[in-house]
């Protein structure tokens, strides 16, 4: 009887790694990992500033704003989405207050596009231009 206690135990034992492991594979794959590239021009300056690539994961299913690049005091409105093309409203608050549009288009397993922002930066004028490109590398697990 003790041997058949045993099986049962680690039957038991695997079918609950099992649901952990399907847990995880769920949890990993609940959103899209893209590599987003953005370089940035701004009218006046005697250099170029290089790209910054960065990963962004973004729920499947969820609001097409989370594809845009933005700092935590920017905000994102104004989405509308026909076809494969995407356009928007960017507003940021605070220091360096800055207002935009931008404009994406999606292909295959990516998109591309651009931000142009107006405002200030160091109380000074500003118009910049970001180049932005996304690819969607894999899963991830939103946090």
């Amino acid at each position: 009887m003790r041997s058949v206690g045993n099986r049962c135990g680690k039957r038991t034992l695997v079918a609950s790694a099992l649901v952990s492991l399907a847990q995880i594979v769920h949890a990993q794959g609940a959103g899209d990992l893209y590599e987003v590239t953005v370089k940035m021009e701004m009218a006046g300056m005697p250099m170029q500033m290089p790209a910054i690539t960065q990963r962004n994961c973004v729920k499947k299913g969820g609001n097409d704003a989370d594809l845009v690049p933005h700092q935590e005091n920017c905000k994102v409105t104004d989405v509308k989405r026909t076809g494969n093309r995407m356009t928007f409203a960017l507003a940021c608050t605070g220091r360096d207050a800055m207002k935009g549009t931008g404009d994406f288009t999606f292909a295959g397993d990516g998109y591309s596009g651009q931000i142009r922002l107006v405002g200030k930066m160091e109380n000074e004028d500003v118009q910049m231009t970001q180049a932005i490109t996304g690819r969607l590398i894999g899963a991830c697990a939103p946090g």
